[in-house]
């Protein structure tokens, strides 16, 4: 969490610890925290690091599965738009193999191939029966 500190906040500090600590042991006391600071950097330095390290180590095998997964779905994606996948070319006496997308048939309702699938109705109760159109209630207004 970094601290916003201006010019007059830290000029405040300074003459609070000169009055606290007084002109003798100030110096003493800026320079201990001096190495501390810059020992708690290096410490926190070396353990970032450290961290980034392990997560490297256990991060690059599933990278490279998840690379290998990746180019299959892309070619898989570019048979059945059609394209011709990014790899190597067909090398000669390979057999040329057409794309999947010819080989899959069109669903449109005038192939007879989609079905309308179950009926999803709820099945209600019915709480009363129907109203007759002809029937006039006129309404009356609760008394108090």
């Amino acid at each position: 969490m970094p601290l916003n500190l201006s010019f007059t906040h830290l000029a405040v500090i300074a003459v609070v610890a000169l009055v606290v600590l007084g002109p003798e042991r100030l110096p003493e006391v800026a320079r201990t925290a001096g190495s501390l600071y810059r020992e708690w950097k290096r410490i926190r330095g070396e353990l970032e690091g450290e961290v980034r390290q392990v997560v490297d180590e256990l991060r690059e095998p599933f990278l490279e599965q998840v690379q290998g997964i990746h180019e299959t779905v892309r070619d898989v994606v570019d048979d059945v738009k059609g394209r011709p996948a990014p790899t190597a070319p067909v090398p000669d006496g390979a057999i040329d193999v057409p794309p999947l997308a010819a080989a899959l048939p069109t669903l449109a309702p005038s192939t007879g191939l989609l079905s309308p699938g179950p009926d999803m109705t709820p099945d209600l109760p019915s709480l009363a029966p129907p109203a007759d159109p002809d029937t006039f209630v006129p309404y009356e207004p609760p008394r108090a």
